[in-house]
């Protein structure tokens, strides 16, 4: 439908309204996926300069060269119809990977290897993360998949099935689809990756309201995601699957379910756990917990209905839940007292955390800016940050508090952070400084008052927790802290699949084949457990960058793409080969020595097990677990049926 003069006009003077505000190297990009300009463009692109600010890259132009892309601008995006009918062609534009990766350049400053450009691609939402071309012919219309958990994973799963033509059905215990935000929703929740990138490939979200949202606005976006893409009526809520077990003989799993206080059982072709890794809220056992005369309650399981105006209010633990409670309620409270056991590295609140209305606009009315913003976004926090995390033994030789050069620039800008907001208080500088590397545990982000709330004369920092008394806390100095309520933000217990029985074939459990030391191949999958898919395995977590959503986005392709490479060879069922999983293990542990989680024992965190071992963070770069999870290797499987 032709658009109106009239709105024409109206958009033309929104988009003049807005273009002070775009990034000069965003706009620029959309410009050349829309017109094909590419060595109009290029002139311009010489001119830009670039420089960390807003948490990220930013792209400037001088006067003349700016005045340039206004007009050009202003003359190619005044309206298109295409654009704003959402045509497919526009929102993906065929680009070589050669002017990709020159374009993507032009973004960050730094050159974008040709050879990156379809992992590139897929990240920023030019292209579709389920698409094949390794077995388009394959018949898949007779084969069931079933998904744990409707959070991310699974709501990703289930739109990848519906378009592959797959039966797919989600089961989700709670009441509500999220995963980890419908679970948690205490004060200050949110999201700690820039949101330009945490979302959908599929399905990039231009309306965010700022750098990083509160976890309503995202659970928001889930929703929406599910509804557009009407996956919701494939979701089961309310339902529990307490075991499941392998049936050699039909190629089956079954699934084994509590709904309403009635148990059932599922039968599918193949299984895919999206139920996290971080679902059990851990509460410290520390003696008087049921002596305390107060309230107290982990923060994912947070008392809506308390009043905590006016209270002696305790936070335990120092991680970004902690940091965004304090933050949240530090206004509210007549008191605080945080009980930490180790300091982390806190870095810098975000300057201008809230999107202006312009850029918003420019995201949601400009085709392409929403995508290349994306990829403007991501590059910063993708690779580029595998450096930080590796082990330079020269350097950490002499350096106390950083393992190379890479990860003492980030050093560097969370110890000023700390020595600027403290420097009047000497005695929290010290106490709130980290004896760690960077990255030994997850760096956290300041959500804006977090460090200030610390120092003020009302609060209290106390080292470690020793007991519970009815008064309240004695800490790790046997000091006794008077408080009215006690708020546990110690997180979870990491474990991977430990509520289900999982029995494969013979009926050997997968609890007992992982014991203490877990590990998949590909990190989703295991011998002797065919056509299980594990998202949030071991060793899939790209603990140097990215976000939850690159992990989810990888295994979900590799699964559409060994369900269709099973079916094109007439087979049932495909798994890792012993000997294939053992070369994983073998490469896993040859890599990780040298990585930030192994080297640096003077941080405490979950990324170790018990026995001091990493099994959590991938060792990998990103591009190289994205690769891998194209497709299965042949020579790697063993097909059945």
């Amino acid at each position: 439908m032709p658009i109106s003069a009239p709105e024409t006009r109206r958009q033309s003077s929104a988009l003049a309204a807005a273009l002070p505000a775009a990034n000069p190297a965003v706009m620029l990009a959309a410009l050349v996926s829309q017109t094909g300009e590419l060595d109009r463009a290029r002139g311009i692109a010489a001119e830009l300069s670039h420089a960390f600010a807003k948490g990220g890259i930013v792209a400037s132009l001088p006067e003349q060269p700016a005045a340039e892309l206004k007009a050009w601008a202003e003359r190619e995006l005044a309206v298109r119809e295409d654009v704003e009918s959402g045509d497919a062609a526009v929102r993906r534009p065929e680009l070589s990977d050669e002017v990709f990766a020159e374009v993507a350049s032009w973004l960050v400053g730094w050159p974008v290897p040709v050879a990156s450009s379809a992992f590139y691609k897929e990240q920023a939402g030019f292209t579709d993360f389920v698409e094949s071309t390794a077995h388009p012919e394959a018949d898949v219309s007779g084969v069931s998949l079933l998904v744990i958990g409707a959070g991310m994973g699974g709501i990703a799963a289930a739109v990848a099935a519906a378009k592959a033509g797959i039966s797919c059905t989600v089961v989700e215990k709670a009441d509500q689809l999220g995963g980890v935000w419908q679970r948690n929703t205490y004060p200050g929740v949110g999201v700690d990756t820039p949101s330009a990138y945490y979302s959908f490939s599929f399905e990039v979200n231009d309306e965010w309201s700022g750098i990083y949202p509160k976890g309503q606005e995202y659970l928001d976006y889930l929703n929406r995601v599910a509804d557009q893409y009407d996956v919701r009526k494939d979701i089961r809520l309310g339902t529990t699957v307490t075991g499941m077990a392998w049936d050699d003989a039909a190629k089956v799993w079954e699934v084994r379910c509590e709904r309403g206080g009635r148990a059932e059982t599922i039968r599918a072709n193949y299984v895919m756990t999206a139920a996290g890794y971080l679902t059990r809220p851990q509460v410290p056992q520390v003696p008087g917990l049921d002596a305390f005369a107060g309230t107290w309650f982990h923060s994912a399981d947070w008392d809506h209905d308390y009043d905590f105006a006016g209270k002696r209010l305790a936070v335990v633990g120092t991680g970004c839940t902690s940091v965004q409670v304090v933050d949240a309620l530090v206004d509210e409270v007549a008191s605080l007292t945080l009980v930490q056991r180790q300091p982390h590295w806190v870095m810098p609140a975000a300057v201008d955390d809230e999107f202006a209305p312009e850029e918003v606009w420019l995201s949601t009315n400009v085709g392409h800016y929403a995508l290349w913003n994306r990829l403007l976004t991501f590059l910063p926090i993708s690779d580029t940050n595998y450096p930080v995390v590796r082990y330079d033994a020269e350097w950490a030789a002499e350096h106390d508090l950083s393992i190379s050069a890479a990860n003492d620039a980030v050093l560097q800008v969370a110890q000023g952070y700390l020595e600027e907001s403290f420097a009047d208080r000497p005695d929290l500088l010290e106490r709130l400084r980290p004896n760690f590397a960077p990255f030994g545990k997850r760096t956290i982000r300041d959500p804006g008052n977090y460090y200030s709330a610390l120092k003020r004369d009302t609060s209290t920092v106390a080292s470690g927790l020793s007991e519970l008394v009815p008064e309240g806390l004695v800490d790790a100095d046997g000091k006794l802290h008077e408080v009215d309520v006690i708020v546990f933000a110690t997180g979870f217990s990491l474990e991977y699949l430990a509520d289900i029985e999982i029995a494969g074939r013979d009926g050997v459990l997968l609890s007992d084949v992982w014991a203490q030391s877990p590990s998949a191949y590909n990190g989703c999958q295991v011998p002797g457990f065919p056509n299980l898919f594990i998202t949030s395995g071991p060793h899939a977590s790209a603990a140097h960058g990215g976000g939850h959503n690159f992990t989810i986005e990888a295994v979900v392709h590799y699964l559409i793409e060994s369900i269709r490479a099973t079916a094109a060879r007439g087979a049932a069922s495909l798994e890792a080969t012993p000997e294939a999983w053992q070369r994983w293990q073998q490469e896993v542990r040859e890599q990780m020595a040298d990585t930030i989680w192994a080297r640096e024992k003077r941080a405490t965190t979950y990324y170790r097990n018990s026995a001091g071992e990493v099994i959590l963070a991938s060792p990998l770069l990103m591009e190289d677990f994205w690769a891998r999870l194209r497709g299965p290797v042949d020579d790697d499987m063993i097909f059945g049926g």
